[in-house]
């Protein structure tokens, strides 16, 4: 059974924060830096971006999983596994409420 509408709504509110945050953090890793011009400052700006394009594509996960569970609000089934259908726990959904499973079905991945 999903989540309750009060619920489900609450969440979305934090869902539309997480993807804004995410998505002007991207827009500012997406960013080259520029340091300067000599060896060392090419050398630093090619590490920081390497490092900054492994972030950015954690922030790309974390908003397709944010995207998702907006769409499961809109369609109502937020808060229901997408592996056995049951309730994804309340706690679960408050500490990253973009989870798609409950913690049974994500125990059981590993």
């Amino acid at each position: 059974m999903p989540q309750s509408d009060s619920f489900a709504q609450k969440q979305k509110k934090a869902l539309l924060s997480e993807k804004q945050k995410l998505e002007k953090k991207i827009k500012e890793l997406d960013k080259f830096p520029d340091y300067g011009r000599g060896d060392d400052d090419n050398a630093r700006e090619l590490s920081d971006f390497e490092n900054n394009l492994s972030i950015e594509n954690q922030f790309k996960i974390l908003l397709k999983k944010t995207d998702a569970a907006l769409k499961s609000i809109e369609k109502g089934t937020y808060g229901q596994c997408s592996k056995c259908k049951s309730e994804i726990e309340k706690g679960r959904l408050e500490s990253m409420p973009y989870a798609d499973v409950c913690v049974v079905c994500h125990t059981k991945k590993k």
